[in-house]
């Protein structure tokens, strides 16, 4: 049985946790289909410094006392962490050290044939550090350790990390595009291999019973977290316009973030009163509400914080049967094929936003329309059957 140290800074850090669960998900996959899985992931005040989940052994390694100060992993994410809370950035060489410290002894203990590394910083810097001639090392890069990282410093730990791996994955075409484009000289390294859908939770089914609530109403959802890549604050604009057109409708908002505020803030200077945000939500419950959806909308931007790598919550939704709107930026333009499993509309365009999500809640048919091919398009191309076979794959090919 081969071994694998998977390093990553997001993780479910305890039950129901609404931390995005796509590395846990693939782990747990491959540890099923017969390699061994250990999971090294930062440590948050209350969770488990070791336990097994599923089939996966996780270790967390605390960086900084006291727990509760541990800021920069979780939450909005490291770089956003990092940006705007002065803990996070004494949290940094704490956090390296702790990170690069811990791997190295559980390498020394469990001797794994390959580093599986998620984000190329600073996960892929502490696995290009410890790789050694027994210990392969694989790289998935997300997006955000790639677009909003440019300047010559990250760019030459990026290539540091690129030059040392044995193979490179990449969430999407926007991804690989903007990695082959930076380091041309590493493209025989990349394979395109994006996070799944579990498409037997994520699936088609009657969830008026659960939301009575909502009864006769038309539901706008968003599910993500609360940024400004994510720009929430165009479709809260676009809301006052389609109210004009569609008087039933109602705009849930799943999600934490520092922009929270501002966005309510921005709801009220707005006088909408057919918004509701609904703040976190376990990644397992999120199928209900994409059910209950009759239109999900990504209206994500390209921000200093980069761009959205995949929008995997426009999969989820679409295997639920959800309508989508995205916009063209970053993975969701090679995610939404226009008018056939979805519509795509222009970034920072409140206008267009409102139109596209009158149209889907006006029209019956090309509802009908985009939900059957959506849900046809996940099973194809997200499935994580048809994932963690290429991820069996590419470990093969590290004899």
């Amino acid at each position: 049985m081969k071994t694998a140290l998977v390093l990553t800074s997001t993780f479910p850090r305890w039950k129901d946790d609404a931390t995005p669960s796509f590395v846990y998900e693939l782990s747990n996959r491959l540890a099923e289909k017969g390699t061994k899985i250990i999971v090294m992931a930062p440590h948050a005040d209350g969770a488990l410094r070791q336990e097994n989940l599923g089939h996966v052994d996780v270790h967390r390694f605390r960086y900084f006392y006291p727990y509760k100060f541990q800021k920069l992993a979780y939450g909005a994410g490291i770089i956003p962490n990092f940006k705007r809370s002065f803990a996070a950035k004494l949290n940094v060489p704490f956090f390296l050290l702790s990170e690069y410290f811990s791997a190295r002894r559980l390498i020394k203990q469990e001797n794994p044939d390959f580093i599986h590394a998620h984000w190329l910083i600073p996960q892929g810097i502490i696995g290009a550090m410890l790789k050694n001639r027994k210990t392969k090392l694989i790289v998935t890069v997300h997006g955000s350790d790639l677009f909003p990282l440019k300047n010559f410093v990250f760019k030459a730990l990026q290539r540091k990390v690129l030059k040392n791996c044995d193979f490179c994955t990449v969430n999407s075409e926007a991804t690989r595009n903007e990695l082959i484009k930076r380091f041309p000289e590493y493209e025989n390294k990349v394979r395109l291999i994006p996070m799944g859908v579990d498409t037997s939770l994520f699936v088609r089914k009657d969830v008026k019973s659960k939301f009575r609530q909502y009864r006769n109403q038309k539901i706008i959802l968003y599910v993500g977290r609360l940024n400004e890549q994510k720009g929430v604050d165009y479709l809260i604009k676009s809301l006052s316009l389609v109210n004009k057109k569609i008087s039933n409708s109602k705009l849930l908002i799943i999600g934490e973030g520092a922009y929270k505020k501002k966005l309510q803030k921005l709801a009220a200077s707005l006088s909408l009163a057919n918004i509701e945000f609904l703040g976190s939500v376990p990644h397992h419950k999120l199928s209900d509400y994409y059910n209950l959806a009759d239109v999900f909308v990504l209206p994500a931007v390209t921000s200093k914080i980069g761009t959205e790598g995949q929008g995997l919550v426009l999969a989820e939704a679409m295997a639920c049967g959800a309508c989508v709107i995205g916009t063209e930026t970053g993975g969701i333009k090679f995610l939404i094929k226009n008018n056939q499993n979805g519509l795509l509309v222009a970034e920072r365009d409140e206008y267009s936003l409102a139109d596209s999500i009158i149209q889907v809640l006006s029209d019956n048919k090309l509802r009908q329309k985009l939900s059957k091919n959506g849900i046809q398009f996940v099973k194809k191309n997200y499935s994580w059957d048809t994932i963690v076979s290429k991820f069996n794959n590419l470990y093969r090919e590290l004899k």
